[in-house]
């Protein structure tokens, strides 16, 4: 899948080919100094800012959504930006902070079984690995639905993703906080 914006590989790529070491460092005007911040801010992308926006339509009614004229794609397309998001364990940590973690178990139960996979996907990747976000989501009650999802649920991939959530919320779990499925 290509991605919009820059090309920071090439330009990494570019940067090093052009830089040998055996030259002084240039030093920058003020004006292509100012141009310069001026060109990476308008590249870079206020992460927490951003999921406080996806926070937002999560929390958003479903049918509020709807008579706004938001699809179920644009939702999952939301929750694959927000996967992006808490790829970093920081701001995976930072989702229950900025109120995103009960909307996303939220999603757990939404009617669009897509919806349903995809927030079960987002909840594996913010608990991969990830003792503090294990212990956020199962004070929020998030195993429930999981589990309900992977018993229960009609479709196929939701049981999957559901079933990849659990693995991984359930692997390097804390004492106190025990699951049997036997």
């Amino acid at each position: 899948m290509a991605k919009d914006g820059p090309n920071w590989d090439g330009l990494l790529k570019w940067s090093l080919a052009h830089s040998d070491g055996t030259s002084s460092n240039r030093n920058l005007s003020e004006e292509d100094r100012k141009w310069f911040l001026e060109a990476m801010q308008s590249q870079s992308v206020d992460v927490v800012k951003r999921m406080k926006e996806i926070t937002l339509v999560m929390q958003t009614p479903e049918q509020v959504l709807e008579s706004q004229g938001v699809t179920p794609a644009d939702i999952e397309d939301l929750l694959d930006e927000l996967q992006e998001h808490v790829e970093a364990i920081d701001m995976a940590n930072d989702l229950h902070s900025i109120g995103g973690l009960v909307p996303l178990l939220g999603y757990l139960k939404n009617t669009h079984a897509n919806i349903r996979a995809k927030a079960a996907e987002v909840v594996t990747t913010i608990v991969q690995n990830n003792p503090r976000s294990q212990q956020l989501v199962m004070e929020a009650n998030g195993f429930e639905p999981l589990l309900s999802n992977f018993t229960s649920d009609p479709d196929v991939t939701v049981r999957t993703k559901a079933l990849g959530a659990i693995s991984s919320l359930i692997r390097h779990n804390k004492p106190g906080y025990s699951c049997s499925f036997v």
